[in-house]
């Protein structure tokens, strides 16, 4: 995909951010599609220059980026899942600490679109964000449910066994 060149564009205040990002979740949930959102923060206000050039440079033209206003900056990822998302992530923290700055970045994502939700990838994301050390990539997980759940569920070849009395 062609990169962003102009590193003076303007970027999206956070109210135009939650109207872009829901309709990217509605775009993400009609065509079934991954979608992410990755927040980035830098570690002091001269290093937000270099993180809002590398957040342009390193979004491709489909990307929208926008700024936060806690000072960070935000980059809606449509079509890619988390994983893309982090090598995206990766590469815009890796350019701020060639840079001199260090700077985080938190994700949050959903792969196939469904019950995707501006307000909670927002929250996520900013979730992951907290969560990330200086120079790091964090992505948004669920927590993953109780063991005492799981140990009462039963499995697809436990299930062949009771039901056709073979394996």
């Amino acid at each position: 995909m062609p990169k962003r060149t102009d590193a003076s564009a303007p970027l999206l205040t956070e109210a135009a951010l939650l109207r872009e990002l829901e309709a990217a979740c509605l775009r993400a949930e009609r065509g079934r599609c991954p979608l992410s959102l990755a927040l980035f923060a830098s570690e002091n206000a001269a290093g937000e220059k270099t993180l809002r050039a590398a957040v342009l440079t390193g979004a491709c033209a489909c990307d929208t980026p926008c700024r936060t206003t806690d000072g960070g900056y935000a980059l809606i990822l449509p079509g890619a899942g988390t994983f893309a998302a982090r090598n995206i992530a990766a590469d815009i923290v890796r350019a701020g600490l060639n840079s001199g700055y260090a700077c985080t970045a938190g994700i949050a994502g959903v792969e196939t679109g469904e019950n995707a939700h501006a307000e909670t990838l927002l929250r996520n994301a900013h979730e992951a964000l907290a969560r990330s050390e200086k120079g790091s990539v964090v992505i948004y997980r669920e927590a993953s449910e109780a063991l005492s759940i799981r140990k009462a569920l039963v499995h697809s070849h436990e299930k062949r066994f009771l039901f056709s009395g073979g394996l």
